[in-house]
């Protein structure tokens, strides 16, 4: 069986290229000097695969498709990459060695001492933060499919639906858009299940009084999107669900009214925390001394995970501290951010009315130069559009 390939997410924003078995080296042709050469090694495009799979590019596509300068057959990755090695002549030399078995053992064929091999992740990963007009591009198409799937999804919920087919309708509508692939694996959470952050199965019933959970996102042209709703399946949301919907709700608005360049990321957080811990004692949902909770982090209890992400080729894209230790945020940045609540079944500190209700909202929004711009803008989060929608 051949499963559906993917490239390394670090590999195809140097190279564009998304056939399996391909490798590329970037190296100096002049040490000390700026003459870089770009050389793939690809597929040759006769033989066993291409009777299996189809037609590849092969080494002649390589050149007049993705740039490269020279481009060879993969099986002789090996013998080149280990001359170069060999050759002395460079210094420090970059892989993504923690990605790709291939390179740890033609490092080790070559018996070059493994103190030069550094890591090209990292320094692509600074990269990847910043986006471009064309990536961008990419992620607002991947979004406004996403916002289209979960639009059609909203309309059809129903009591009696099981979750699966909640995943099932929204994926029609990626794959009738140019989505050939999901940003990840859905996650639709309803009733007890909504307190799994991460809930895999998809497989029960929704009931009359349940509140279901939706995190999906498409991928397109390799870049993704990441939005999440919480509705009621009834279409209405109880008294119950509706207090602890719009804590998150307030938080999500004004967290997302003070993105800008310059802010940092743990200002927001730390904001977003005391948002919704003073939500949770005002209503009464939870008891507790409003320092204790926060100085102890004891609000991990209700609030689990972070506030935010960036998006990219990769659901959870880098943000690597290297770059930016402080998490500011930049202009042409993209990140899902996405407040939440989760209230679990037997919690002492939590009043019995409330156990079992989480929510969550989640946007994919661009930092630009004044501001941001929410992509999924046009995807519903207050209650009343919500339950219109659904009726």
């Amino acid at each position: 069986v051949d499963y559906d390939f993917r490239p390394s997410s670090t590999f195809y924003y140097l190279t564009g290229f998304e056939e399996p078995n391909a490798a590329a080296v970037i190296r100096n042709t002049v040490y000390g000097g700026n003459g870089v050469e770009f050389i793939m090694f690809v597929e040759e495009r006769e033989g066993t695969l291409v009777n299996w799979l189809g037609p590849v590019y092969g080494p002649d596509g390589a050149v007049e498709y993705f740039g490269a300068d020279s481009a060879y057959t993969f099986d002789r990755l090996g013998t080149t990459v280990t001359s170069y090695i060999n050759s002395g002549v460079y210094g420090n030399i970059y892989s993504n060695l923690n990605e790709n078995n291939t390179v740890a053992v033609i490092i080790n064929d070559s018996g070059t001492d493994t103190g030069q091999f550094l890591s090209v992740t990292g320094l692509v990963d600074q990269l990847r933060v910043i986006k471009s007009s064309v990536e961008i591009a990419l992620i607002r198409n991947a979004t406004n499919v996403s916002v289209q799937a979960f639009t059609e999804a909203i309309n059809r919920i129903e009591p009696g639906m099981y979750e699966y087919e909640v995943d099932a309708i929204m994926n029609l509508i990626l794959r009738l858009n140019g989505c050939p692939r999901n940003a990840f694996p859905t996650i639709v959470a309803s009733g007890p299940n909504i307190t799994t952050l991460h809930y895999p199965a998809g497989t029960r019933q929704m009931l009359d009084g349940d509140l279901v959970m939706i995190d999906y996102g498409a991928e397109y042209g390799y870049y993704t999107s990441d939005l999440t709703r919480t509705l009621p399946v009834n279409g209405s949301f109880s008294t119950e669900q509706r207090a602890v919907y719009e804590i998150v709700l307030e938080t999500h608005k004004a967290i997302i009214d003070l993105i800008a360049p310059g802010v940092s990321y743990y200002y927001l957080y730390n904001l977003n925390i005391e948002m919704m811990i003073d939500g949770l004692l005002e209503k009464g949902i939870i008891t507790g001394n409003r320092s204790e909770i926060i100085s102890s982090r004891r609000y991990y209890q209700y609030i689990p995970a972070g506030l935010a992400h960036p998006v990219g080729l990769d659901v959870h894209d880098p943000f690597p501290a290297e770059a930016n230790r402080d998490k500011i945020l930049k202009e042409n940045m993209v990140m899902a951010f996405e407040p939440h609540i989760y209230l679990y079944q037997g919690d002492q500190s939590v009043n019995s009315a409330y156990w079992t209700i989480s929510a969550r909202i989640e946007d994919t929004i661009l930092i630009t130069a004044n501001g941001y711009e929410i992509l999924s803008s046009s995807l519903p989060i207050e209650i009343a559009d919500i339950e219109a929608l659904m009726r």
